[in-house]
């Protein structure tokens, strides 16, 4: 079967009826026997917010908020899915799965809002699936705690739709899309059949059954969406904001050693803090979708964003309109701000506004030195073959990696991490490896100048997230609330050598760090002494396309 398309059957824990299980590449999927991890301690002082490196360190947090909150937990993911796999020993008491944990509290009295992004029913067809998967797992887990009426949920489809004209110009594409998506429904068996057009409630109006087979409509042209809400944040009570890049599922956990398969590692970063973020969280949940849908932004306070809505009248634009871009200037001000060091781990760098404001401040600061931590290739390259947006991505990524390499000269290191071991069968891809070593796939979303200064976000340094797409985030300021991130995240890479020691500057550090870059880049993987090795911008620049005419949003 079609791995875009379906999931074998199976008995869902916990839910007591039958429904879908991803198959084994799907995001979702889970093939590893979880060991309880001890209870987390959360921070003795709200106003110090506290890393979380890799999911490890995340879930159990995450979990141990979920657990301790009295009233109510307000939550926006991209993908949530409830049959997670708990991993503290305390919410392991209570079940197995998320479905569990929520169901429990529900019944404590417990009010739980979750709002999960819908996408794109024909562009992207196994996403829709999965968040109608999960708000089915949801609505079940509401019945099975006896109290439904405490759950709200709001599957979120972002309003911005694609202008009339171009709809007509991707006529074809989209209808040999649908076509398709019916060609592989109608090979199921129709038990099955039924199942996955439940999961799909976006085709209903676009798929027929004709003499016992599905078609795809010519008529009416469908809705496109390119826009989605991407931001991930849980607000519990008036106590804790969690908040960063990291959504919700088994594919997402990882662990500070990265010793899965390439094509299941996931290098994240989230933040737990307290204090005034919390009530400025409450009012961007409150305010978000009515600016979505074009009502005059509101300011959050602390919680900086990206907003977009729906453009009136839309007819020849494919880009919604633009209407909150705080992530965007806080990023360009941070760097104009930098004159020791900036340190960035994100998953794409796109953005060419992004990149100019990068080689601006080195060109401004002699003194400024730049580590940039990315993947070895983005996620729909690295594991399978790239389709033509990720080989536009690829193009624009590696046009804004040269102009930063050239700006900065040797004082910038552009680094990728790989597991410190010999490739294998087991990591699967056409550029899962790098250096003889299976790649580690960063996720994380962090910006961070002299140690005083930092975002951490949802957002990537490329146009969607800095112009489309919603997403949050935290800036955070002072010493005592950036060191112990910055230092968790060089510490990850580095090990003990990597922090910066009292009196180094930047530069130093850049020199100090491309010194054990390259003696680990000469070692075989089991004896390299860190995760980072030179970034591969070679492949980039090889199998990147340029696409004219084509937003660079969208990418």
């Amino acid at each position: 079967m079609d791995e875009e398309l379906g999931f074998p059957l199976r008995e869902r824990r916990g839910t007591g009826r039958t429904d879908t299980d991803r198959g084994e590449n799907d995001p979702s999927h889970a093939r590893w026997a979880w060991a309880a991890l001890p209870d987390p301690e959360l921070p003795d002082d709200p106003d110090i917010p506290l890393p979380l490196i890799t999911a490890e360190q995340a879930y159990p947090v995450f979990e141990r908020c979920f657990l301790e909150a009295r009233d109510r937990v307000r939550m926006s993911f991209r993908v949530f899915d409830p049959f997670t796999q708990l991993h503290s020993v305390s919410a392991r008491k209570v079940g197995e799965i998320w479905f569990d944990l929520i169901a429990h509290k529900l019944r404590k009295g417990l009010r739980v809002e979750i709002a999960i992004t819908d996408f794109d029913p024909i562009a992207v067809t196994s996403m829709h699936a999965m968040t109608w998967d999960s708000i089915r797992g949801l609505i079940a887990a509401g019945e099975a705690s006896g109290h439904p009426e405490r759950l709200v949920l709001r599957p979120a489809m972002h309003p911005a739709r694609v202008g009339a004209v171009p709809r007509v110009l991707l006529w074809y594409k989209t209808w040999r899309e649908l076509h398709r998506t019916a060609c592989q429904l109608s090979g199921l068996p129709p038990e099955d059949r039924a199942e996955m057009l439940q999961l799909r409630p976006g085709l209903r109006d676009h798929i027929t059954e004709r003499r016992g087979r599905l078609v795809a409509k010519p008529w009416p042209i469908p809705e496109l969406y390119l826009a989605t809400h991407h931001q991930k944040l849980a607000v519990f009570d008036d106590k804790w904001l969690y908040i960063g890049g990291l959504d919700l599922d088994d594919r997402r956990f990882d662990t500070p050693r990265h010793d899965r398969p390439a094509q299941e590692t996931w290098h994240d970063v989230q933040l737990l803090m307290g204090g005034e973020a919390v009530a400025d969280a409450h009012r961007h949940l409150d305010s978000y979708l009515r600016i979505n849908a074009g009502a005059t932004p509101e300011p959050t306070g602390r919680i900086l964003r990206t907003l977009s809505a729906h453009r009136t009248p839309s007819i020849l634009r494919m880009s919604p309109k633009r209407q909150v871009e705080e992530l965007f200037d806080a990023h360009r001000d941070l760097f104009a701000g930098g004159r020791d060091l900036i340190y960035v781990e994100t998953q794409f760098m796109r953005d060419r506004d992004i990149a100019r404001s990068l080689v601006h401040a080195a060109r401004a600061n002699p003194d400024l030195g730049l580590i940039m931590v990315l993947p070895a290739a983005p996620e729909d390259a690295a594991f399978a073959r790239a389709r033509i947006d990720a080989r536009y991505g690829d193009y624009l990524q590696a046009r804004c990696i040269g102009k930063i390499r050239r700006a900065f000269g040797d004082r910038a290191l552009i680094l990728s991490p790989a597991a410190p071991r010999r490739a294998g069968q087991k990591d699967v891809g056409p550029r899962a490896r790098m250096w003889r070593a299976p790649i580690i796939y960063v996720h994380a979303k962090i910006a961070i100048a002299d140690n005083v200064d930092a975002l951490v976000s949802s957002a990537n340094l490329n146009g969607r997230s800095m112009h489309w797409d919603t997403e949050a985030g935290v800036r955070l300021a002072g010493r005592a609330a950036v060191e112990p991130l910055r230092d968790a995240c060089m510490r990850h890479w580095m090990g003990e050598a990597g922090p910066q020691r009292p009196g180094e500057s930047g530069r130093d550090l850049v020199a100090r760090w491309r010194g054990m870059v390259r003696a680990d880049s000469a070692r075989v993987p089991e004896l390299r002494q860190g995760l980072l090795l030179p970034y591969p911008l070679r492949p980039a620049w090889r199998l990147g396309r340029n696409l004219p005419g084509i937003p660079e949003a969208m990418v």
